[in-house]
């Protein structure tokens, strides 16, 4: 018996192996014969196709319909685009230091950042920039004006700029340099006993600037800390460990990745003590906007009980890439692995099956997963706050005011009429009923739909018509209601107007860092995470998942 035994096990060793060896063989044919294929279509084209085809571009074309169909991450970048990848991987790219944007048909200047060549140079926010070197800007987008505008450091720049109040075009010769990306946007206290920290993004130095400003907040008697990953897409997956470390205990694990070679199969534990003591409440804030690497530090947290995650749930991106240098002019961004946090679950949500992909890259073997304290997770679809917390929707006026960059423009004009501004602003309920007289004076208040046609009217009807006098009463009335409505929705929305006043008026005279200080007066989420973190009891009872 124990022969037969033995007999039967040699025998299913040899089958399994060959079957195995079968699998692997159809697996590499399939493999040559598409690699085949794909070399002989491309030379074909090359050789025969009616018109002469440009090689590398007819390869990049290839690469890019391969690529479509995995996932929407895998990407082939040619470094003159590259300007984000070399932003996250490096923390910093050549530039001269500015924050485009778009008013009308005019490039502008958002505003300098402080300490470039453009901050010390004198450009200002406001200024639009009619030419850059012999382009001129007017058809230009934004990503077309930012790769001009990029450059190698040391290379010079001419930007030719049309200033309000000077009567001739200023130009400016600049040197590029490298400009370090501003992953830690603004960091400071509120309410006096708060630390709050703004992360924008996760680049090679966003942990080392993430401990500093919490070091530096530490020193005044820090009592409690938001950390805010509103809008942050993420980044470098080793920026979001590290500064995961900062708050989770020696050895413990922070994540793991899986994939189909040994290379991607990794567990990352923490390498150090916390810098702030286990006690400190936290709250860490997400939306729609925090993936990726946002996702991994709210999620950790989130698993270890250290922090209670506030807002709208986060992105959904649970897919780790890797980049390849392809040819000395273009990279290859792949995905590479799943990550999964300290519970199991895998956060990434269901956008990315395709049909030359064999497997459910979303399966997993559980659903739900717990917290250390048991609290229940589900897997998917992002980061699940703790607590819901929507930010207040824009109303149409608000929306046509930022679109339209009011806010901005009215802020230019009251700067310069008022230069002894300073931080912070304290702005009251007059400084509406202010800009509503500017909007007027200007004749810019945005419009109603049927505003366009009461203003050609007069160019449609005939003045000698039987009907005309009626016609004219209902445009006047219909005036009247224009007026009527733009009273009413000021008085409806004065909060959330006095709010990008301040916004826009602190951007000007301080920059990005003042006009994200001066918004968190009037953020919902914010301040109920204030709230929250100063009720001990509240948070404990979300931590441990036990009401009081």
């Amino acid at each position: 018996m124990r022969y037969r035994n033995t007999y039967f096990f040699i025998l299913a060793l040899i089958l399994l192996t060959a079957w195995s060896a079968t699998i692997y063989t159809q697996a590499n044919s399939d493999r040559v014969n598409g690699g085949t294929a794909i070399n002989k279509v491309y030379q074909t084209i090359l050789d025969r196709y009616v018109a002469e085809i440009d090689p590398e571009k007819l390869s990049n074309a290839a690469i890019d319909g391969m690529l479509h169909e995995l996932d929407p991450y895998s990407q082939h970048i040619n470094d003159n685009d590259s300007y984000r990848l070399d932003a996250i991987t490096t923390g910093e790219y050549g530039g001269v230091g500015i924050h485009l944007g778009r008013m009308n048909d005019s490039l502008v200047v958002v505003s300098p950042m402080d300490g470039t060549p453009a901050f010390r140079q004198g450009i200002q926010s406001g200024d639009r920039i009619v030419k850059i070197d012999s382009v001129w800007t007017r058809k230009l987008d934004l990503n077309q004006a930012a790769r001009l505008v990029r450059g190698e450091k040391g290379s010079l720049i001419t930007l030719y700029i049309k200033r309000d109040g000077e009567p001739k075009l200023l130009t400016f010769e600049i040197t590029r340099e490298l400009i370090k990306v501003p992953d830690v946007s603004y960091s400071g206290l509120l309410d006096n006993r708060t630390g709050y920290v703004k992360l924008s993004n996760f680049s090679k130095f966003s942990a080392e600037d993430l401990e500093k400003a919490i070091r530096k907040l530490n020193k005044t008697g820090l009592n409690a800390l938001i950390i805010d990953l509103r809008g942050n897409p993420g980044g470098l997956l080793s920026a979001a460990l590290m500064s995961a470390d900062l708050f989770v205990g020696k050895g413990e694990l922070l994540l793991e990745t899986k994939g189909r070679i040994n290379q991607s199969n990794k567990k990352y534990n923490a390498k150090r003590n916390p810098i702030v003591k286990p006690s400190l409440p936290m709250a860490v804030l997400v939306d729609g906007g925090s993936a990726s690497a946002s996702e991994i530090l709210s999620g950790i947290l989130q698993d270890y009980d250290r922090a209670v995650v506030i807002g709208e749930p986060s992105y959904g991106k649970g897919l780790v890439q890797t980049v390849t240098r392809l040819t000395p002019e273009s990279r290859l961004k792949l995905t590479t692995a799943k990550y999964y946090l300290p519970s199991g679950r895998l956060i990434q949500k269901r956008d990315i099956a395709t049909d030359v992909i064999y497997e459910d890259l979303l399966e997993t073997e559980n659903n739900t997963f717990y917290s250390d304290n048991h609290r229940q997770f589900e897997a998917g679809g992002g980061v699940t706050p703790d607590l819901l917390v929507e930010d207040l929707p824009l109303s149409e006026l608000e929306k046509m005011f930022w679109r339209n960059r009011l806010f901005f423009k009215y802020a230019l004009d009251y700067t310069e009429a008022n230069p002894g501004l300073s931080l912070p602003l304290n702005l009251n309920d007059d400084q509406v009923d202010h800009f509503y007289s500017w909007l007027e004076a200007k004749h810019m208040f945005p419009q109603m739909g049927f505003q366009h046609w009461l203003d050609d009217m007069d160019h449609v009807v005939d003045s000698t018509s039987t009907v005309y006098e009626e016609i004219l009463n209902l445009r006047n009335e219909l005036q009247s209601l224009e007026a009527l409505w733009q009273q009413e929705e000021i008085e409806q929305n004065r909060d959330q107007i006095l709010s990008g006043l301040e916004t826009e008026i602190s951007n000007v005279i301080g920059g990005n860092g003042a006009r994200i200080a001066a918004s968190l007066k009037h953020d919902p989420v914010v301040n109920k995470a204030i709230e929250l973190l100063a009720s001990r009891p509240e948070m404990l009872s979300i931590l441990t998942g036990k009401e009081d």
